[in-house]
């Protein structure tokens, strides 16, 4: 070995001889300094590689956290590891390496990644309704109109069960000289009574829609299923009359007000054609328009505010123009103020059995409703609901029209048609009793027994009471025996004189029926003699027919139904 390898050199003996002359030789003690120097340079080195692998550790140990957090995995076992592309969010920036032996090496940095966006949700929730819960969709509306297609069959059917002959009234309404019965009567008998349902079943398809816009639609069928068994709707939907035109009118008065609450205040002039025109139908709807005046006004505050009060003196002016306009041309409807003589008390007691059911129900609903606007179900459930006064002046003007007719024909003493005049001021009470039957079935119908219980007892009276009272006179076997003796210039006597002109208008005319009196003034017009014949319901003989010369019995005619309360028809024809 050559003293040039032993001294660890690597070029060749010319080369070193060049340096040396240019580097002369240092000295032991020089040559000692420079090993120090070198040993301590290079324990320098050593400390800064190690700071640096241990900052490049770091710098791993951080990369595989980020990677773990990115949802990287391991390698199995023995399975060779394959490097990602990083991500525009995980890529490492360091600031470039300036070179030499003290250069500073830095951790690397990492950019900040923003949080991406929450995805939009896929449903919103609806509203929450002031008084109840409900989710108002098109499969619900469409759930709702099948249950009250089903509602209105049952109504239809409670209708159609009754049947027979005329009532006095209903054959008055038919030969009338008035230009909507003259209308009617075309259609006959059978034909008005199918039109008196069409309007009693537009009635009650209303009300749904008036209580649905009030509150929400389960209110709405369960004021429809009440309204549609009770008796005097039955009763009307099988009534050849005006009663249920009546209703009706009224009915889309209330749906309009319902409908046009958040509109302009001039939108309410569409409600009031129909108010007006119902007092002519049935004198007893000029009792409630009063009622459709404060609703004009409690319908729309919520919304209008003070703007609301001008709604309500819109509506009243328009309907009392359109009424006076009426009066003018078709004057004063007749039996709104006539006197009776029937007893205060009883009335108003037969008034509570026809409707005093669904009068409790909506105190009950009317209760719960002011105390509390909605069901509670969502209690978290924030926006704005009607406020304490407004529901209870809300509660307190439904349920109190409900008395309107029974106090008012109580304090005249007439008793008449109050069966049917009752159900005038239930359609404005019950949908308070269909908010009270949703709220006592609970939240999501929590106790549905509750509202099947009451429905069920209101059909069960209602049918009760229908069929008490819907009992025509069994006048077919005499309207029969006529036949063969009248003519048209006789004169006649009779009980029911629109019976016998209705049924033999062929044979004569309506003024040749005459009312027959009681007692004495029944006495003194078979004194007369004047009369070919003379009709009358009674149970025995009257004593001015007695053995008289100048008339003779012809038929005793007793009523199919002998459990129906009815006496029998007796004909007497001159000698």
């Amino acid at each position: 070995m050559t003293t040039q390898q032993q001294d660890g050199g690597w070029s060749e003996p010319g080369q070193r001889q060049d340096w040396q002359q240019h580097h002369p030789p240092y000295s032991e003690q020089q040559q000692q300094a420079y090993d120090d120097r070198q040993a301590y340079g290079d324990q320098q080195a050593y400390g800064q590689q190690q700071v640096y692998e241990d900052r490049q550790a770091y710098a791993d140990q951080q990369a595989y956290g980020d990677q773990q957090a990115y949802g990287y995995q391991q390698p199995y076992a023995g399975q060779p590891y394959i490097p990602q592309q990083p991500t525009p969010g995980q890529q490492q920036y360091a600031r470039p390496n300036t070179g030499g032996s003290d250069a500073e090496y830095y951790v690397p940095e990492y950019t900040v990644v923003e949080p991406e966006p929450e995805p939009e949700p896929g449903y919103v929730l609806p509203e929450v309704p002031v008084s109840a819960w409900s989710v108002d969709n098109s499969r619900s509306a469409w759930i709702s109109r099948g249950v009250l297609l089903l509602i209105l069959f049952v109504q239809a059917g409670l209708s159609f069960r009754l049947d027979g002959s005329a009532f006095p009234q209903e054959a008055k309404f038919l030969t009338s000289g008035g230009e909507l019965s003259g209308l009617v009567s075309q259609l006959g008998l059978a034909g008005a009574r199918a039109l008196s349902l069409a309007w009693a079943l537009g009635a009650t398809a209303l009300l749904f829609g008036a209580t649905r816009l009030l509150f929400n639609a389960r209110a709405g069928l369960a004021a429809a299923a009440m309204y549609s068994v009770l008796e005097s709707t039955a009763f009307t939907g099988r009534y050849a009359s005006l009663h249920s035109l009546s209703l009706f009118l009224l009915a889309a008065a209330l749906w309009l007000l319902a409908r046009t609450r958040q509109a302009g205040p001039a939108a309410v002039l569409l409600a009031a054609p129909f108010a007006a025109l119902a007092p002519f139908a049935a004198y007893a709807a000029a009792l409630y328009l009063p009622t459709l005046t404060v609703l004009a006004v409690l319908t729309a505050y919520r919304f209008r505010g003070a703007g609301a009060f001008l709604r309500g003196a819109i509506f009243a002016g328009a309907t009392g123009a359109l009424c006076f306009a009426g009066v003018q041309l078709a004057g004063t409807p007749s039996g709104w103020n006539a006197k009776g003589t029937d007893s205060a008390v009883e009335l108003l007691k037969e008034s509570a059995e026809w409707g005093g059911v669904v009068l409790l129900v909506a105190v009950i609903g009317a209760v719960g409703f002011i105390r509390r606007a909605r069901m509670g179900e969502m209690p978290w459930a924030e926006g704005t609901a009607p406020g304490a006064i407004r529901r209870s002046l809300l509660g307190v003007t439904m349920c109190a029209t409900a008395l309107l007719a029974p106090l008012y024909q109580a304090w005249l003493g007439n008793g008449s048609s109050l069966y049917i005049h009752v159900g005038f001021g239930l359609l404005f009470a019950v949908p308070m009793a269909g908010l009270g039957v949703s709220r006592m079935m609970g939240a999501h119908f929590r106790y549905p027994q509750i509202g099947i219980m009451i429905y069920v007892a209101a059909l069960v009276i209602g049918m009760a009471q229908t069929g008490g009272l819907y009992r025509p006179p069994d006048s077919a076997a005499m309207i029969g025996a006529l036949r063969e003796v009248v003519d048209t210039k006789g004169e006649y006597l009779t009980d029911d004189p629109e019976i016998s002109a209705y049924y033999l208008k062929a044979q004569t005319n309506p003024a040749q029926w005459h009312q027959a009196g009681q007692g004495a003034a029944l006495a003194a017009e078979v004194k007369k003699g004047s009369y070919d014949a003379i009709v009358l319901r009674t149970a025995s003989v009257p004593e001015a027919l007695r053995g008289n010369a100048d008339y003779r019995l012809l038929a005793v005619l007793r009523p199919s139904d002998k459990d129906g309360g009815q006496e029998p028809y007796r004909i007497w024809v001159k000698r």
